[in-house]
């Protein structure tokens, strides 16, 4: 069973895996997430429970193997207000939404549940939630295992750290799980890009310039290396879109990536060479 689904990361992790499972149901409250899951997945959007404060988990079957919850980070995220579970009010955030998610496993009993927040969760500012969230499912009857794991560790090119908490019912377990040792790294940011996006995605000469000589560092780092690691992808980079360099060849107009000594430039909107330079917005251009 999956919570704050999204569009299903748990779910293409198992086909990745090649472990079969059989879904029980999914809840999402967004639209458009709950469409993209129901096409990316190959289930009806009527297996969609909707918003978890409203889900009656007496409803719930009491075989549910596993349950993944990522529950709201908006609230625990330094890209956010960190407010934590609840507000001054008393009223629970869109964080505290993990009680929702704890209630459906108090009741439905799964032999594991996987949780995934951002690293600020296991911060120092948020070690009393934290505690609570571990304490919790201990008294819900569970074992937890939990690490910082960042995704470039394991075969992804971006500088992403999130905590993942396993949950796993003590009458069964044997004490044996540990987390997977980090993998060689064998791509670069570049190869996630796509060689032709179309130009609407490239920005004018003249923003390039504003932040190739912005005064702001955080600026000028949202040009992203193509032979490098991605920094962070973030639900507010639509604002400030991270970018990456291309190469303009003016003889046939097209773009093409940027020669081994444009991709070793040192310096961030620098661009080595004769050709024209321009930026590709990579958060909308196609990774």
């Amino acid at each position: 069973m999956s919570l704050f689904s999204g569009i299903g990361a748990f779910e293409k992790a198992l086909e990745r895996l090649k472990i079969p499972y059989e879904l029980v149901g999914y809840c999402e409250i967004d639209p458009f997430a709950s469409k993209a899951y129901s096409l990316l997945h190959g289930v009806p959007e009527s297996m969609n429970f909707g918003d978890i404060t409203k889900l009656n988990e007496k409803i719930l079957p009491d075989n549910i193997d596993l349950i993944t919850y990522g529950f709201p980070c908006q609230d625990i995220s330094i890209a956010g207000l960190q407010k934590g579970f609840t507000d001054v009010n008393g009223e629970k955030t869109r964080s505290g939404l993990f009680f929702d998610a704890l209630r459906i496993i108090e009741h439905t009993q799964p032999q594991v549940a996987i949780a995934e927040n951002v690293k600020n969760l296991a911060g120092k500012k948020f070690s009393k939630q934290f505690s609570i969230v571990l304490d919790s499912l201990e008294a819900a009857g569970y074992n937890n295992y939990w690490k910082i794991l960042n995704a470039m560790d394991y075969e992804i090119p971006q500088n992403r750290e999130r905590v993942l908490i396993v949950s796993i019912r003590k009458d069964i377990d044997t004490g044996i799980f540990q987390f997977p040792e980090p993998v060689p790294l064998k791509k670069c940011f570049g190869d996630m890009l796509e060689d032709e996006v179309p130009e609407k995605y490239f920005l004018t000469p003249e923003k390039v310039k504003k932040i190739e000589y912005s005064n702001f560092v955080q600026e000028r780092t949202i040009i992203q290396d193509r032979g490098g690691i991605c920094r962070t992808l973030l639900a507010r980079d639509y604002k400030d879109p991270k970018c990456v360099k291309v190469v303009r060849n003016e003889k046939d107009n097209t773009n093409c990536r940027p020669s081994p000594l444009q991709e070793r430039s040192d310096e961030p909107g620098i661009f080595p060479g004769r050709d024209s330079p321009y930026i590709k917005d990579c958060n909308r251009g196609g990774t």
